[in-house]
């Protein structure tokens, strides 16, 4: 998958709410949701049901 310029479009818009003195990275770091995923057993779940 490929990203350009223009799926950015939207995030880079002026938004009035937007606290604009906090860097970019560390904005998207507030709205990221750590999961935590066990993948070994996900794995071995996913070979049961086939």
């Amino acid at each position: 998958m490929a990203l350009t310029s223009d799926d950015f479009r939207d995030l880079m818009a002026t938004d009035p709410d937007d606290d604009e003195t906090v860097p970019f990275g560390d904005a998207l770091a507030e709205l990221a949701v750590d999961a935590e995923m066990d993948f070994v057993e996900a794995v071995r779940d996913v070979r049961e049901r086939i």
